[in-house]
């Protein structure tokens, strides 16, 4: 067998040392004396399409490096090892002392060395990525500017730009993104994207106290019509996307005002409520949003649609500024949740425990172990590079809060993260989506709580298939009896470990280790892939979804009001040309596709050949099963209401196993 551990394909190498490759590292203390390559930086881009695609291939490049690291650390090893218990249990530290939660420890307790000095890769990377490509000078093609300031002109603006692109050059105008729709900007997009979105995963049942607010706040404006329909609406019919939390989860005061001033632009952030309502044949209407709630209704600006049914025609939208203002406030907040939490924290760091955890606890031959390890392959790796580049020198610096803000946002929400409650069908139903009704046309154009769903389903049958086999699990007595999964439940629990206080305090049924792995397997696979390969449709059209807004908030709804469409324009960042090229960039380079050796369907014919045969058994089910989800999937994009996006980010040939992005 060749055991030599290539470096990434493509790299500019320069020989400026002996590079060590055919080694196998079982300590970290070894990376001290491997002599790292270069990568050679790219010149300054002399044009729009050269600075895409530097970019692109630079972020590729600074990814392969730090997998490439990783591998010959064997962190993530391309070449089978034979570690013992005991030896990754020394090798897998925690590392509890920077201002993210609890990740892979790189540099041992017991060295005195920095983390800079063995990830001077990393640097590197962020040299040639962010230096070299992102931070273009020559912003007349990059972004628009105030010369584009109207809504019409920045549309045409990113028309133009598809239209001019080559075959040969890709970059991010080559595929298509909302702002090529001419109703983007309508109620009905708008709704939809809470559906079918980047961020298909929070959208709530309206409770009593929000119904009631809204409805109070209708009556002190008088507004006749919104109080009609509060009165006559079916029961469970209103829906919210709720950010009021966010100065609470962020260690902010209710009435702070949430901004960012670092990088040289005043960026502002919001914390925006939005009142839907959803129609017996499936129709979701935005009623009522809040742009930014500052602890109370009356502490906060409450503006209403002026149309209260979604077959309204009268009003003209595209002109309603005071509306698309607001619903810009919105999507901005749904862009940090997204981001920071239910991308970033709920898939990749929260991951990433699971890891460390399970390869602390869990010994190779483990069949919970076995059953995970393909959906990690980088993870680790991404995530490092994650925490060193994307975070800090991107995240935060076209975010709309402050780092300190940000940082204590991730840390609660990871400490917090409540894994039962997220179990598939438990959320469906606690945010008011009934398993059994998901297929009625009340919900049928929530395409991804439908596909989430018999996904989830799909891959519970293939790991009960195997734990609940005679040879695993035959009894929950032979669940509770396994010492090792108890000692990952205290692993994933301990403040020296995980500190995820909301991981079971044990698993003694099989059905409890069953969900426990689905969910895992979850995580890394169909959930990475929903929410995070439609950014570049829904983002790199910077005015859909801004990251932050570029002007203070109205404080008042009299002032609102009298919004036009120059207070909208002064809120996205056209005097901020690296914001704006960092919003569409990123989302750009994070949404590459999915390689067919990386997806779902490979892994279940992998898995269909396993040594294992029951392993092999279920992954031939698995792949039969896949290939009848292709189907229902297919067909459930087609009978959205909305035919001009389709819905096809969990297709199994589409569907990631890993967080590989």
């Amino acid at each position: 067998m060749n055991t030599t551990r290539n470096p990434p394909p493509h790299l500019d190498i320069v020989s400026t040392s002996t590079m060590v490759l055919n080694v196998s590292l079982s300590s970290r203390k070894a990376l001290h004396n491997v002599h790292l390559p270069y990568m050679v930086q790219r010149p300054k881009p002399t044009g729009y399409n050269v600075a895409l695609k530097n970019a692109a291939e630079g972020y590729d490049k600074a990814r392969r490096m730090v997998a490439w690291l990783y591998d010959i650390a064997d962190y993530e090893s391309s070449v089978p090892q034979t570690f013992s218990l005991q030896q990754k249990t020394d090798k897998y530290t925690w590392e509890l002392s920077d201002e993210f939660p609890p990740h892979l420890a790189i540099v041992p307790s017991d060295q005195a060395v920095s983390a800079p000095s063995i990830f001077s890769p990393v640097r590197l990377a962020q040299t040639l990525l962010i230096m070299s490509s992102l931070w273009y000078d020559d912003h007349t093609e990059l972004a628009p500017g105030p010369e584009q300031n109207t809504m019409q002109k920045l549309t045409e603006w990113n028309q133009e730009r598809h239209r001019d692109q080559g075959w040969i050059i890709k970059d991010m105008f080559n595929a298509p993104n909302i702002g090529l729709r001419n109703d983007w900007f309508t109620d009905e997009v708008f709704a939809q994207q809470f559906f079918t979105g980047p961020n298909p995963t929070t959208i709530t049942l309206a409770n009593d106290t929000w119904v009631s607010a809204f409805t109070g706040e209708a009556k002190a404006q008088n507004n006749a019509k919104m109080l009609a329909l509060f009165g006559s609406a079916p029961p469970n019919s209103f829906y919210v996307q709720d950010f009021s939390d966010f100065r609470a989860r962020m260690g902010a005061k209710p009435d702070e005002e949430l901004f960012n001033d670092s990088d040289g632009a005043m960026r502002y952030g919001c914390a925006a409520v939005a009142l839907f309502y959803l129609t017996a044949v499936g129709k979701l209407h935005p009623l009522a949003i809040i742009p930014d709630y500052k602890g109370s209704m009356a502490a906060s600006v409450t503006i209403f649609n002026k149309r209260t049914d979604p077959l309204d025609i009268t009003v003209n939208q595209a002109n309603d500024w005071p509306w698309r203002y607001a619903k810009t406030c919105v999507l901005s907040s749904d862009w940090a949740l997204h981001e920071m939490i239910i991308h970033l924290n709920n898939t990749h760091l929260v991951e990433e425990a699971v890891i460390v955890a399970a390869q602390r606890k869990l010994s190779p031959s483990h069949i919970v172990f076995r059953l995970l390890e393909p959906h990690w392959v980088v993870t680790l790796s991404l995530n490092a590079l994650a925490r060193s580049v994307l975070i800090p020198e991107v995240i935060v610096p076209i975010a709309g809060f402050s780092a300190p803000h940000i940082f204590q946002f991730i840390r609660g929400s990871f400490t917090n993260f409540d894994w039962k409650s997220l179990y598939v069908p438990a959320d469906l139903e606690s945010r008011g989506f009934p398993i059994d009704q998901l297929n009625s046309p009340k919900f049928h154009n929530y395409a991804y709580a439908r596909d989430i769903n018999d996904m989830w389903t799909t891959l519970k049958k293939f790991v009960s298939s195997v734990l609940q086999d005679a040879q695993y699990y035959p009894d929950d007595a032979s669940v509770a009896a396994d010492t090792q999964i108890q000692a990952w439940c205290d692993e994933m629990r301990s403040g020296m470990g995980a500190g995820m206080k909301n991981f079971p305090e044990s698993i003694t049924t099989v059905d409890d280790l069953v969900n426990m792995v689905t969910m895992c397997i979850h995580i890394a696979a169909p959930q990475h892939t929903a929410v995070n390969y439609l950014q570049q449709y829904y983002q790199t059209f910077v005015p859909n979804k801004p990251s932050a807004l570029f002007s203070p908030l109205p404080k008042s709804i009299a002032q609102l009001q009298k919004y036009t469409e120059s207070d909208l324009m002064a809120a996205l960042p056209l005097n901020a040309k690296r914001q704006w090229l960092l919003m569409a960039q990123i989302p750009y380079l994070l949404s590459m596709q999915v390689q067919e050796d990386e997806n779902i369907v490979t892994y279940a014919a992998n898995a269909s050949t396993d040594k294992d045969p029951i392993i092999a058994r279920a992954g031939r089910q698995l792949a039969a099963d896949l290939k009848k989800l292709a189907a229902v999937f297919l067909a459930n994009s087609s009978q959205l209401g909305d035919q001009n996006t389709p819905y096809d980010v969990l297709a199994p040939e589409q569907l990631a196993k890993a967080i590989v992005i």
